[in-house]
């Protein structure tokens, strides 16, 4: 998600969501709310200057939040139509709303959303035959809040409930719960560090730890911001700004995937999973690198290009298991307002 960086007027590039996102279809560190204050008024490392206008003056900064915070489309694909393939085209629409929230400034955040995933394959071989319908789709409610528990000390708690289907049937294991809940604890303006938990709720992980540091080594205005966070890291660098656009290139790594129920082929012969209705997982690891703007109305937008590889199809019903897809490259655009 790209926002503003709070307590200046420059944007600045954050940690992107992604569709599969988000894991499945959201971003685990995506920036809710208002920065946190730090331990230290002032970076250690950066000169402490104060501008003759300032001295002996009070200056106070307040954030203003829209009601309606972004709405955001998203568009993967990856190729792949052969015995050992499997092709991706995924399409993502949310819209995600402000609402004061319990003592705390930071808004609660809700974000409902809908995906469509149309697939590509794999080729089916008897008598175990690896089928995937051609559509599945997400339906999610998402909501999000940063409680700021002390000056220096801020949660990141997120949880999403959705219906995972082919919508063929809707059954119990189409209603997926995911989320996360992190602690983030700022040393200075320019480095915090994360841990806590992510909530996946798929067939293959139910559970991962996530964390890492954030560092701006600038500040929060510089031009190099380094999220070395698990599992969705991301190195984003500053190229220009043209005009009144602001342009960054980063570097980003991702758990990619899912989790659905769906109806599987029937083949009308003696096949064990003819016609049964079964959860499957998509699961992969990316790596992209890519280009996204800011603009000051708040409109923005990215493009990547990435690999994707380790990829695993799991089937709940065990037949056949697991199918392995060939590695392959993806490409990634998003728009946001």
């Amino acid at each position: 998600m790209v926002g503003p960086v709070p307590g200046g007027s420059a944007p600045a590039a954050t940690l992107d969501g992604t569709i599969q996102s988000a894991p499945m279809d959201f971003d685990p560190y995506a920036t809710y709310g208002t920065a946190p204050q730090p331990l230290f008024a002032q970076d250690p490392n950066l000169p402490l200057t104060t501008p003759s206008f300032m001295t002996g003056s009070t200056f106070s900064f307040a954030t203003m939040r829209r009601l309606i915070e972004e709405v955001r489309l998203d568009y993967v694909w990856m190729p792949g139509n052969g015995d050992d393939e499997f092709g991706i085209h995924d399409a993502e629409l949310s819209t995600t709303f402000n609402f004061p929230f319990l003592w705390n400034e930071a808004p609660l955040q809700v974000t409902p959303g809908f995906a469509v995933h149309y697939w590509n394959g794999p080729v089916s071989v008897l008598p175990t035959p690896a089928d995937l319908p051609a559509r599945a789709y997400d339906a999610y409610l998402d909501a999000a809040w940063e409680p700021r528990v002390t000056a220096w000390l801020r949660g990141e708690l997120a949880f999403r409930v959705g219906v995972y289907s082919d919508f063929t049937t809707v059954n119990t294991d189409s209603l997926r719960y995911t989320g996360r809940g992190l602690l983030a604890l700022a040393f200075s303006p320019s480095f915090s560090i994360k841990g806590g938990i992510w909530y996946l709720d798929r067939l293959r992980v139910k559970m991962l730890p996530a964390g890492g540091i954030v560092w701006t080594p600038g500040g929060p205005n510089g031009d190099v911001r380094f999220d070395i966070l698990f599992p969705n890291p991301k190195l984003a660098c500053r190229l220009r700004n043209i005009g009144d656009t602001d342009w960054w290139w980063y570097l980003r790594g991702e758990y990619g995937g899912g989790s659905w129920t769906v109806k599987r082929a029937d083949f009308g012969v003696a096949v064990p999973t003819s016609g049964i209705m079964d959860e499957v997982d998509y699961n992969d690891y990316r790596a992209a690198v890519g280009l996204e703007f800011i603009r000051p109305n708040g409109f923005t937008g990215l493009f990547e290009v990435g690999f994707a590889f380790e990829r695993e199809i799991l089937y709940q019903s065990g037949s056949p298991e697991s199918f392995k897809p060939k590695e392959t490259v993806f490409l990634r655009g998003g728009l946001a307002y």
